[in-house]
């Protein structure tokens, strides 16, 4: 019996024709146009996706696409310009054209679980093609599952980027870090988290890996070290007036906020540009790279380039800087997420080989003329300890000497040949012994039961104390008392015992810092630091290993290698805070006030006027009969000849101080 077919034969073969033609190659930004639908609860535009209207993002989305041959992307960018949706539409692109093993990480797992609420789960239940996929009920289960998503051919990883397991036996194709400013320098004892990023890639040969984020504080942003590294591309937009190309920069942005008049000056010809030009200028810009032979792709975004309702407005940006300039965290947090560029104080242009061009004939352990004082800095590791010798001037300060003694810090022997060092004198220029005024050791995190007991040693000819970075901030270089003090059996703090003196770290570095950055313009003379000859770019780095963070208010250690030996700096931040321990004072009277005559004093007493300077260096292995010099070196007062005293190991010569 012949049966009457419904639709005829054409009908038939479009429909099989139409069920193997081969899915269409669609890029990223190809399909967003075609599938993603906003949600109120993640956009103030909901409805159907538009490039369009934000056509910055087209590039970016496009090298995410499987016909691209990128593998690596990197986004700097300031906040609300619509990066984070773009990474959305890829995650949908993967799940409907191109399945594949994906992971998401996030800075912790409490970020991650707030950009899956905002951010991904409208996607997954209101675009209608990845609700199909998943299904009407799994599409559900897949918004509240928070660690995996699984899909056709695929599956998505979501964790925090903050711990070791999140990047532990998984293998995946396509991996995103968000926000990778917020995540640790080191993940555990595992390294750098971009690195293991990268690990998770390997298996296979076309991966992509998509670093974005905010940048923090030069040198000390892992989102700009991995945009410094790649091409650098910024988005080039026509002038309306003459058509010449520009990125667009802050300072070409002028205003009259009386009048709430806000325009921006073509570089070329000098145009005013009102911000309704905006939309015609982003629909004709290119991106173009400062590094094209680089095969990493970078992308620089401001919010300047955010479109008209979609971002601040140019009279937003400008009414927001003119605020945050009054404040330097306010101004650093515009910096950051407005303009999408890394905070950089004044010490942060301070470089290594500018500070090694600084070091100067004098060999290290020689006391030129006007060093008049000698502190010590010690820094504690398992393996070593890391001293620096700072000599006193009034007018400045010297590295007199960077050493190190290595061994375990757990035996003795370590501790007898520091002992020796501090007990061995300096000769100055005029051939006078010279001991150190004080020596401060750092007691926490390594070898605290060992600094204890070495700072009570018997034989210690100087005054050494035990140390320890302030948890609080503090507006002094040391405390004014100790903490922890040693205690009779009736709560009497023992006197001469043993206690632990915070110092102020913050303020410490910050006059390090201040004075390095100042010296830039000054004479070799007039610096308020000198460096010896003998002193390595290692030491340099070591010394400009951290950076000032406003947001964090402390200083924080830079991204990379050769910063991670912050020695130099920890030993000199000791030996300068020990010059304003109570016992020391250095250059002032026991209440603290500036001394005019102290250094006088000390001239008198170390620089003879009769003398010829000569460039002695002293050394145990140079100067014969040095260790045999005798236990006490007293050195007479001028005011009252003879008067010295000496109690407990440590020395004070009457008259260095008045008041």
């Amino acid at each position: 019996m012949a049966v009457k077919l419904t639709h005829d034969r054409s009908y038939l073969y479009r429909r099989l024709a139409a069920a193997c033609k081969p899915a269409d190659r669609l890029t990223v930004s190809a399909w967003a146009d075609r599938h993603r639908v906003l949600s109120s609860k993640q956009s103030g535009e909901r409805g159907k996706w538009k490039t369009a209207r934000n056509p910055i993002l087209r590039e970016i989305m496009d090298c995410l696409s499987v016909t691209s041959p990128i593998s690596e992307i990197v986004v700097m960018k300031s906040s609300q310009v619509g990066v984070t949706e773009a990474t959305v539409n890829w995650l949908g692109y993967i799940m409907d054209h191109a399945p594949a093993p994906t992971m998401v990480l996030m800075p912790t797992l409490e970020s991650r679980d707030s950009w899956k609420v905002q951010k991904l789960n409208p996607m997954l239940t209101e675009t209608e093609c990845v609700r199909d996929i998943l299904g009407g009920l799994r599409s559900r289960d897949a918004a509240n599952s928070k660690d995996l998503i699984d899909f056709p051919g695929g599956i998505l990883f979501l964790a925090g980027g903050n711990s070791p397991n999140s990047y532990a036996q998984k293998s995946v194709r396509n991996l995103i870090m968000d926000d990778l400013d917020r995540f640790p320098s080191e993940i555990g004892e595992e390294g750098d988290p971009v690195g293991l990023a990268r690990g998770r890639l390997k298996a296979f040969s076309r991966s992509k890996l998509l670093l974005i984020s905010t940048p923090t504080v030069k040198d000390a942003s892992l989102i700009e070290r991995e945009y410094q590294a790649s091409d650098r591309r910024k988005f080039y937009v026509p002038c309306p007036a003459c058509g010449e190309g520009q990125s667009l920069k802050w300072t070409n942005l002028k205003w009259n906020l009386a009048a709430e008049l806000v325009w921006y000056e073509c570089e070329h010809c000098g145009t005013c540009l009102e911000e309704h030009h905006k939309p015609a200028m982003l629909a004709g810009g290119v991106w173009k790279a400062e590094n094209p032979d680089h095969r990493r792709r970078g992308y620089h975004l401001s919010a300047l380039y955010a479109p008209i309702g979609l971002g601040p407005s140019w009279l937003d940006l400008a009414q927001q800087f003119v605020l945050a300039r009054q404040d330097i965290p306010t101004l650093k947090t515009f910096i950051n997420t407005d303009l999408g560029e890394p905070w950089e104080d004044q010490t942060s242009s301070l470089k290594s080989n500018d500070l090694l061009r600084r070091v100067d004939d004098m060999a290290l352990r020689s006391i030129p003329p006007g060093i008049l004082a000698l502190t010590v800095g010690i820094d504690t590791q398992d393996s070593w300890l890391a001293i620096t010798v700072l000599g006193w001037s009034e007018s400045g300060h010297r590295i007199i000497d960077w050493h190190e003694i290595q061994g375990d810090t757990t035996r003795l022997e370590v501790w007898d040949e520091l002992e020796l060092y501090l007990n061995t004198p300096l000769l100055n220029s005029f051939a006078r012994s010279m001991r150190y005024r004080g020596a401060l050791i750092d007691s926490r995190g390594h070898r605290g039961e060992q600094v204890r007991n070495f700072v009570q040693r018997p034989g210690l000819k100087v005054p050494v104390f035990a140390g320890q970075g302030s948890t609080t901030r503090m507006g002094k270089a040391i405390a004014s008392s100790p903490s922890y003090p040693d205690k009779t059996r009736r709560g009497k703090i023992t006197r001469g015992g043993f206690g632990l003196w915070n110092v102020g770290t913050e303020y410490c570095k910050a006059f390090i810092y201040g004075a390095l950055a100042s010296d830039t313009d000054r004479a070799p003379e007039d610096r308020a630091f000198q460096f010896g000859q003998g002193l390595e770019v290692e030491y340099f780095d070591g010394l400009l290993s951290e950076v000032y963070d406003p947001e964090a208010r402390r200083y924080v250690q830079k991204k990379g290698t050769r910063f991670r030996r912050n020695e130099p700096l920890d030993t000199l931040v000791y030996a300068w805070a020990v010059g304003a321990h109570r016992e020391i004072m250095i250059g002032r009277t026991r209440q603290g006030k500036a001394d005019p005559s102290y250094w006088k004093r000390l001239e008198a007493m170390l620089e003879q006027q009769n003398s010829e300077p000569s460039n002695l260096v002293a050394d145990s292995d140079k100067i014969a009969g040095l260790n045999e010099l005798p236990d006490k070196i007293i050195t007479p007062n001028p005011t009252s000849p003879g008067r010295t005293a000496i109690a407990g190991g440590r020395i004070s010569v009457g008259g260095l101080r008045r008041g």
